[in-house]
């Protein structure tokens, strides 16, 4: 089952109407999008999905009006395009939650859920609890390379769990972060514009040309004759 985050939904239509739309379908839209985080009842959801439906057949003409293309773009293929392209995005990114049931699951959790109250709309106490921890303590070791931080970060979402297992159990089935140490060396890039002292390999190219006159078959005083 899945749960959109009925605020991100409401943030994808303001970024198609703004939060001030001119046009009667803009404002509707956007009306009805900002209703969304204040139902709290199947009976209100219902009531939600038929104002949907009804925005589609009151505004029908209205979205599909075309306009078309100007002359520097048009194309053989593309001689026409929507009028209200944004109000018509606003209104297929809401009837595309609603037919799929990604809208208000929250309202009618599956049977045997140990809370069903807990059960939320948005994912507010995420971004505002365990994600914020994870993107501060990314941000405070942003040196370590992407597995190193990976594993990081389920080190410290071990912590959290209720009933963590034995961290020396972990360790051992990772061989002792020497399997990580490998992903870290086979995913790490190579340096090419860094001499390999071991091999003996030149740098690919240097970081400038030197100033000062250097004796060699490749630089000349003398002008060409």
């Amino acid at each position: 089952m899945i749960q959109r985050c009925l605020v991100h939904a409401q943030r994808v239509i303001r970024r198609y109407t703004t939060s001030r739309p001119r046009t009667d379908a803009g404002k509707t839209i956007y009306a009805l999008a900002l209703k969304l985080t204040r139902v709290t009842t199947l009976e209100q959801a219902r009531e939600w999905t038929l104002r949907l439906h009804d925005f589609g057949q009151v505004f029908k003409t209205f979205l599909n009006e075309k306009t078309p293309v100007p002359k520097e773009r048009r194309t053989l293929n593309n001689q026409w395009e929507w009028t209200h392209l944004r109000i018509r995005k606003a209104y297929n990114s809401l009837l595309h939650l609603s037919r799929n049931n990604w809208l208000f699951t929250y309202l009618k959790p599956p049977p045997n859920v140990p809370d069903p109250k807990r059960w939320a709309s948005t994912t507010n106490s995420l971004e505002g609890g365990i994600n914020a921890q994870l993107k501060r303590i990314a941000d405070a070791h942003r040196s370590r390379s992407g597995e190193r931080q990976r594993k990081m970060l389920e080190w410290y979402l071990h912590t959290k769990k209720q009933l963590p297992d034995d961290p020396l159990n972990i360790a051992r089935q990772c061989n002792y972060g020497q399997d990580q140490l490998a992903k870290v060396n086979d995913l790490a890039e190579e340096n090419h514009n860094k001499a390999d002292q071991e091999t003996g390999r030149p740098a690919f190219y240097d970081n400038a040309i030197p100033t000062e006159y250097e004796h060699s078959i490749g630089i000349r005083k003398d002008p060409m004759k």
